[in-house]
This record gives structure tokens, sequence and C-alpha cells, in this order.
């Protein structure tokens, strides 16, 4: 079964690899893999891909596209946590958009429409970038909650920036479920806001000397993460659900970096109500390393979780990155173990 897998992993590649490199006029292919492991008699391999390619219309237009592709060798959990070790690992998925669309620039600003995945703009400044787990990719209280657009799913969209020197202000609109199929009832291309919902998502960041303040807002109608059947059209369902975080990276030293999250889910009462993270920093070179701990507070449960982390760069776009998670929550506690290697091309 793994040695299957792992040709279909590398069939992907080529396949991925081929089609669009024949099509894009900037292309990138980019291959993550990681070994995890539970220091028992748990261990699991997990492949992500990805390729990138742009086609310019013109001076100012562009047609974006993104897709990815995963393939693990088991489904079974290492630990039973609630808010993943790891961020690339998914379901096997041979193939799934994660970007498809059209991008307009006018001086400061630009505008998307299409295919779209929210962690392509929101949750990705320089220091959370660095660690593997999920929550520093998007914060819980919007993730787990609500089926909306994060990988490995995207959906219908658009995404509008503007930056005004030091500030940065994006807005968002998405279908409020996203998909990664690409025909039948859950397919990419859907938009369905009566059965959906609508997600809509703006943020006020600010830049200065290697330092990052950002504070945001979600508002999402529709189902929560757990009524995904849709099957029960309550007012409940139905209601306008309201995420509100903020985060900072603070620049301590050269390179040293401090790091601050907060979020909170004040409407909704399922799931994850809020949750709080922090965290250190520090470059030298081509070495970059990190700790980070945080607390995820659910309806009837919550979890401790820290990682701790080093990423050494080779070549001019490679890395090793090994990572060690302290995961303790109301079911168990638990240390998980894994050595991610990444390349660019």
């Amino acid at each position: 079964m793994i040695v299957k897998r792992f040709v279909l992993c590398a069939a992907m590649v080529m396949v991925t690899f081929t089609n669009h490199y024949l099509a894009a006029q900037d292309f990138n292919l980019t291959y993550t893999t990681e070994f995890q492991t539970d220091f028992r008699k748990g261990a699991k391999w997990v492949n992500l891909l990805r390729t990138d390619f742009l086609q310019s219309l013109g001076n100012s237009v562009n047609i974006e596209v993104a897709s990815i592709s995963v393939a693990r060798t088991s489904d079974k959990k290492l630990v039973d946590d609630l808010q993943v070790y790891s961020n690339i690992e998914e379901e096997n998925l041979p193939l799934a958009l994660a970007i498809l669309g059209i991008n307009w620039h006018v001086g400061a600003s630009s505008l998307f429409v299409g295919i779209r995945n929210l962690n392509e703009d929101y949750f990705n400044s320089p220091c959370t970038s660095l660690f593997t787990n999920s929550s520093c990719g998007i914060f819980p209280t919007l993730s787990a909650n609500y089926p909306i657009a994060n990988y490995p799913v995207a959906s219908v969209g658009m995404d509008y920036k503007l930056k005004l020197g030091n500030w940065y202000v994006e807005t968002s609109i998405y279908n409020g479920t996203g998909y990664n199929m690409f025909v039948g009832k859950e397919n990419v291309f859907r938009f369905c806001p009566k059965t959906d919902g609508i997600l809509s998502i703006t943020s006020l960041n600010y830049q200065n000397n290697d330092s990052g303040y950002y504070m945001g807002i979600a508002l999402h109608s529709g189902m929560s993460a757990g009524d995904e059947s849709g099957n029960d059209e309550t007012e409940e369902k139905k209601k306008l659900n309201t995420v509100l975080w903020g985060y900072a990276e603070q620049k301590l030293s050269s390179g040293l970096y401090a790091l601050f999250q907060y979020s909170i889910n004040p409407t909704e009462k399922q799931g994850c109500r809020s949750y709080v993270g922090g965290g250190l920093v520090m470059r030298y070179k081509k070495i970059e390393g990190g700790v980070f701990a945080d607390y995820a507070d659910f309806t009837t449960e919550h979890e401790w979780a820290s990682e701790l982390t080093c990423k050494f760069l080779f070549g001019k776009s490679g890395y090793v990155q090994p990572a060690f998670h302290l995961i303790a929550n109301t079911r168990e506690c638990n240390w998980v173990g894994l050595i991610r290697l990444g390349y660019e091309i």
C-alpha cells in the first residue's frame, strides 16, 4: 500500500509538472515532504506538491493558477489533537485548485476574481509562517468552526488589496463553504450563498522596521463546521457569526522577534470560542528557529499546544526543518515529532 501511494505521488508530480509547464509563462513547483512520529509505534509520511503559474495578459492583468496534490501513507491520527500539529497533512488528494482567476493591478491596489484559498492572503506573516502547526496558519476560532475555503479547499470569491505606505488593507468575500472537487455537487466552482452561506474577511495591517501588527474581522453566514450535511435549515444556522483577531510580530533586536496572537468568536455557541498564543523567533544567516505555545478554548474541551522548531536553508530554495510538538488537552497528553523537507523550482 505504501509503495502504491508513493507511485501515485510520483505520477502526480510528473503529470502536474508537464501540464503546467507547457502552458505557463511564469512557473513554480514546490514539493514538501515530512516524516512524523509519536515516538512510540506510530509513524506517517506526508507529501504536498504545489504548482503555481502566471500568464500575463498585459501590463496590469494576470491569469493566476495554483494547484495542490496531497499524499500520505496512513489515515490514522498519531495523536487526538484539536488544533492539528501539521499544516500540510490532509486526506489523499490527487489534484485540487488553490487559485484560478484573474488579478488586476492598478497602482497600489489589486483585485482578484475567481477561485481562491484564503490561506493565500491571511495569517501568513513572516514569523507565523515558520511554524508547522495549523493554528499559526489560521486561528481555530475561524478554521475549526466553519467549513470555509481553508486548505485544502477553496471557493469562488473576490480579494482586494490596497497598500498605503506602511499600512496594508485587505478585504475578501468567499462562498461560505469551500470545496476541492472538479465535478458534482461539491465542486470548487459552486457559488450558492443560500445553502453555503457567505464568508467576508477584512484585515488592517501595519508594518515598520521589520515589525508587523495585524488585526481583522470575519463575518460568516451559513453552516458551522459540524453541520456540513446541511439537512436542517434552522435559523440558528443562518445567523451571522463574527470572529475578531489581532496579532503582532515585534522586533526585539537584530534577528530576534516576539510573536503574540489573540482571537475571539463571541457569537459561536459550539466549537472554538477563543484562542491565544505567543512565541519567539530568531534568525541568523541561513538558520531560523522558534518556540511557540498556544491555548484554544472549545465549548466542551480545551487544548494547550507548544512547538519547538528550527529551519535550515540550503541551496537557493531548499530547507530542512525538524519540529517537536507537545499537545495536552482534555483527552490526552502526547509528544509528536516531525522532520520536513521542502524545495522549490
